[in-house]
This record gives structure tokens, C-alpha cells and sequence, in this order.
């Protein structure tokens, strides 16, 4: 007799007993499903989740809704050279957002002190959380990395506009590093976020079922998510077609909203497999802004060359496309003569505040070029490079929330 071992999801959705009756039958009666793979009784399970989410009419929290960020204090990062550089980020950080009304959501370990931190670069914010008390709340909660962006949970709202979060599986980018606690940070955070938010929704979904999908790896508006396929397919063992399968029905089944796909190589230094949110960036007023140059000694000219052929084919009708030119001047190099992954996309937007990253190079012209480009909000520049040196930028440590008072 042969035995069947069949690898159940380990979130079966709450669901209605005649769906679950359906399925079964649609296993008995097709004869290909006979001895059925796990991944195909997956995409089942998730069938059933999604017709029933997709009552609920949900819509994700873009850039422009979002009132405040969540980031975890980076003093696991105490013995680097660039601890003292990774310092003044955060402070302006927090310092630009509660100075703009946003809101801060600061996670710490247990036993850490962001005071005693500060004035290691002569800086305190005491006066200013006390002044902005309403805007700045800190949770204690553990973490292997501070990438919130990938591993924390990502903010939707039902049609009521009552907030709630999706939960995707996180494996360290493929296996790549440790995450024993990252992957459970969205749940933790979650337990502490409830008593702060009357208007939570209290559930906690799975739209994209077990697949690994880095919201670093998402850009999206009211109307378009746009993603690339690169990093799906290194950090999941599925097959594109079941990939394509589940974004299909969570995107547009359930989150009411279009997707397209890219195919792009990363950025040098970048090791996400090609995050698309250093490569492009979505704005609510139907722009698209890419990461360019015309520089042939920039390391990324050709991957930048044919990410520009592939948002012209994109198909994303009355959209204004605008490259944001980088060139060698934006190349950064750490001590040991490796180029670190910057891009001027890789911002945070914050309603109408953009907090953009700037290296050691960026000219006082590129600035005014930049702030002309985005006159319609409150731009205003983080220098980035110590962030640089563990591979990530401000959208990378950032997760935007909508936060109710």
C-alpha cells in the first residue's frame, strides 16, 4: 500500500464547511490529484482562504495614507565601526518625524537604552518625545535584524476602514541569515499593537498563503502593485506558475488591485535578490519614478538599462515615468572595496513627508533636482552611507503603519 504524506499549511484558514467539502470533491474527481503534492493541496487551502478574505473587500495602506513608521533600534550593530554613523540616522529619523507629526513606533531588545545611546553622539530627544509625547511609542520586542520593512507585517484596511495586517512567512532571504526571531517579529508585534489601536482589525491574515513575498520586494498605489520576480522565485522552492497563481488571487482577488511583474537583476551590493523598492517607487499621483542612469561607469548600467526597457513595456497606461539619474559619483565603496547597494529610491514617504537618503557625494545640484522632482512634499535629506555598510536603505528599516490616535 502506498502511503501519502501530505504537507498541510501550517494556517488553515477558518472557513465555511461546505468550501472545505468542494475541495475535497475537486481532489476525488480529478484523477491528476489522485496522489496529490503538497503544493497542490496548498493552492487548494488557499482557494478556499481567499474566497473568503475577498468578502471582506480589502485594500493595502499605501505611502501617502500612512501617518507614522515602525523601526527597530539598531544597537545590535554596537561593536561596528559604523555604530556611531547608524546613530545620527536613527536620530533624524525620529527627530524628522516627530517634528512633522508622524508617528514613531520604536521597537527595542530588552536592556536597551536609546538615551544613554544618544549621547554617545551628543544628541538627545527627550525634550522633543515629551513635547510629541502623542507621536512616539516604544515596545519591547526581540529581533535578529533590523529590516522591518521584509519581516514585519503589512498594513491593509477592510471596507469599513478598520486596520488590520497580513502576515507573510519570512526565511531570511532565501535561507541567507539568521532569523529565528525575524520570523516570528510579525506576530510579536502584532500582540503589542492590538492594545494601541482601537480601530485594529482583529485578525491576522495570510493573503499570500506560505509564500515568501518581502513587502520590500512590493511597490504599490491605490491602483498597482508592481514586483519582481527575481527574488520570489530564489527565496520560495514553488514553481513560478504556483507563485503567479497565489499573487493573482491576492492581489487581484482579494486586494482588489492590479500587479505587474519585473524581471530585474540587483543593484550591486544588494542582497535581496533585487528588492524592487530600490529600483522603483509608485506615487499617488499616477507617477512611476525608476532608478536611471546614463552613466556607463555606474556598476549598474546595464541592469538599470533594461529595467527602463521593461517599465516602457509595462503596459501602465497614464502613467508619467520619471528616471531619477544616478551616476559614479553615487557609487559607494566600503573599506574593503565593496560597492554598497545606494539608490535615491529607496526613500520613505510618510503622507506627505520624504525622508531621502543622500551619500557623502550627492551634490547640492542633485539635491535641487530631487526636490524639484518631488515639489509636491516636504523633502528632506538623511545622509545613509553607515546603513549602507549592512545592505540596506531607510525603506529597508522602515515600516509604514496608520497609526489612530
Amino acid at each position: 500500500m502506498t502511503v501519502i504524506n501530505i504537507d498541510i499549511p501550517r494556517i488553515i484558514p477558518i472557513t465555511d464547511i461546505f468550501d472545505i467539502m468542494l475541495m475535497k470533491l475537486e481532489l476525488l474527481f480529478d484523477r491528476k490529484n489522485l496522489y496529490a503534492s503538497s503544493n497542490r493541496i496548498k493552492i487548494l487551502y488557499h482557494r478556499v482562504f481567499m474566497n473568503q478574505v475577498n468578502k471582506s473587500k480589502l485594500s493595502l495602506i499605501t505611502d501617502h495614507e500612512s501617518n507614522g513608521i515602525v523601526i527597530a533600534w539598531p544597537d545590535i550593530y554596537k561593536n561596528k565601526a559604523y555604530w556611531i554613523g547608524l546613530l545620527k540616522i536613527y536620530y533624524e529619523i525620529i527627530k524628522n518625524c516627530l517634528a512633522n507629526n508622524k508617528h514613531i513606533i520604536l521597537t527595542v531588545r530588552k536592556n536597551s537604552n536609546i538615551y544613554n545611546d544618544l549621547s554617545e553622539i551628543n544628541k538627545e530627544i527627550n525634550s522633543l518625545i515629551a513635547e510629541k509625547k502623542m507621536y512616539f511609542h516604544l515596545f519591547e520586542l526581540d529581533y535578529d535584524d533590523i529590516w522591518l520593512r521584509d519581516q514585519g507585517p503589512l498594513m491593509i484596511k477592510d471596507k469599513n476602514g478598520i486596520y488590520g495586517f497580513n502576515i507573510a512567512k519570512f526565511n531570511g532571504y532565501g535561507e541567507r541569515y539568521n532569523h529565528e526571531k525575524d520570523k516570528n517579529f510579525a506576530l510579536n508585534f502584532l500582540k503589542k499593537y492590538k492594545s494601541y489601536n482601537s480601530k485594529y482589525l482583529n485578525k491576522e491574515l495570510r493573503i499570500f498563503n506560505d509564500l515568501v513575498i518581502e513587502p520590500g520586494n512590493l511597490v504599490f498605489d491605490e491602483k498597482l502593485c508592481i514586483v519582481n520576480k527575481i527574488p520570489l522565485l530564489r527565496h520560495n522552492k514553488f514553481d513560478w506558475n504556483i507563485i503567479d497563481n497565489i499573487l493573482e488571487r491576492g492581489f487581484r482577488n482579494v486586494l482588489n488591485i492590479d500587479y505587474r511583474i519585473i524581471s530585474s537583476q540587483p543593484i550591486t551590493g544588494d542582497d535581496t535578490n533585487g528588492h524592487i523598492d530600490n529600483l522603483i517607487r509608485l506615487d499617488k499621483k499616477d507617477t512611476l519614478y525608476y532608478m536611471a542612469t546614463n552613466d556607463k561607469s555606474h556598476p549598474d548600467y546595464s541592469v538599470l538599462k533594461s529595467l527602463e526597457r521593461q517599465i516602457i513595456q509595462l503596459a501602465v497606461s497614464g502613467r508619467n515615468l520619471i528616471p531619477i539619474y544616478h551616476d559614479s559619483l553615487d557609487v559607494i565603496i566600503n573599506s574593503n572595496a565593496s560597492i554598497l547597494p545606494f539608490s535615491y529610491m529607496n526613500y520613505i514617504k510618510i503622507g506627505d513627508l520624504i525622508l531621502m537618503p543622500i551619500n557623502n557625494n550627492t551634490s547640492e545640484n542633485k539635491k535641487n533636482k530631487i526636490q524639484k522632482i518631488f515639489k509636491h512634499d516636504n523633502v528632506i535629506f538623511i545622509e545613509t552611507d553607515s546603513l549602507l555598510h549592512e545592505k540596506g536603505g531607510l525603506h529597508c528599516c522602515s515600516m509604514n503603519i496608520k497609526h489612530e490616535i
